[in-house]
C-alpha cells in the first residue's frame, strides 16, 4: 500500500506539469476544448504519439508513446511491470490517458492506494497469447460471434465486432472500442482502447 502511494506520488511530480497542461487545455472553451468522447490519437494536451518500435518489449513502448502515462503508473504500482518485460508473448489492450480520465472507478482506486483492487483491473487487460485484429476476427467467427480470451489472471474476458469496429468487452458487458490497433511488440501486442474495464 505505501509503496504504491509513493510511486504514485513520484509519477505525479514527474508528470504533474503535463497534467495541468491537459486540465487548462480541457478547460478552454472553443474548438481545442476536450469532449467527452475519448481520443486515442496522441493529440491530447498537445501530446504527439510517438510510433512503436517492434523491436522493443511492451514496457519500453507503453513508456515511450506520450499516450499511456496513467497506465504505466498502474502497472508499476501493482508490480505488473516485470511479468511485461518477459518473453510472453501477451496481448495488451491498453487504455489511453484519458481513458483513465473517463474512469471515475480508477480514478478513486489511484486516489485511495487500492493495489489489490488495481492489480485485477490492470491484469483484466492483458491476455495470453499474441492476438492481430486479423486472429481476433477468425475467433469471433470460430465463437460464433464471440471471441474469448484469457487473461493472465485467468479472468475471461471477450471481443466482438460491430459496424466493422472491435470491441473489448468484459462478463458486465462494459465495452471498449479498439481504435489503435496491431501494435506489434517485441513479446507481443498491443491494441489501445477507448476506456477501461472492470472486473
Amino acid at each position: 500500500m505505501k509503496t504504491i502511494l509513493l510511486f504514485l506520488s513520484i509519477t505525479g511530480m514527474v508528470y504533474g506539469q503535463q497534467h495541468d497542461q491537459r486540465a487548462n487545455q480541457m478547460a478552454k472553451p472553443g474548438p481545442r476544448a476536450m469532449k467527452a468522447t475519448y481520443d486515442t490519437t496522441g493529440q491530447m494536451g498537445g501530446r504527439k504519439r510517438v510510433p512503436m518500435d517492434p523491436g522493443k518489449d511492451i514496457v519500453q513502448n507503453i513508456n515511450n508513446s506520450h499516450l499511456f502515462y496513467m497506465f504505466m503508473s498502474a502497472i508499476r504500482g501493482v508490480g505488473l511491470v516485470q511479468p511485461l518485460q518477459g518473453p510472453g508473448p501477451f496481448t495488451v489492450f491498453a487504455p489511453s490517458d484519458s481513458a483513465f480520465y473517463g474512469s471515475t472507478h480508477v480514478s478513486k482506486l489511484l486516489e485511495e492506494n487500492q493495489a489489490v483492487d488495481l492489480k485485477k483491473v490492470m491484469s483484466l487487460h492483458i491476455v495470453k497469447g499474441a492476438f492481430t485484429t486479423k486472429q481476433l476476427r477468425q475467433a469471433i467467427v470460430k465463437g460464433k460471434g464471440v471471441a474469448r480470451l484469457k487473461t493472465i489472471s485467468d479472468e475471461v474476458v471477450m471481443v466482438v465486432e460491430k459496424n466493422k469496429q472491435l470491441i473489448f468487452t468484459d462478463k458486465k458487458g462494459t465495452q471498449a472500442v479498439i481504435n489503435l490497433p496491431d501494435q506489434m511488440q517485441k513479446n507481443g501486442i498491443i491494441h489501445v482502447v477507448n476506456a477501461v474495464l472492470l472486473p
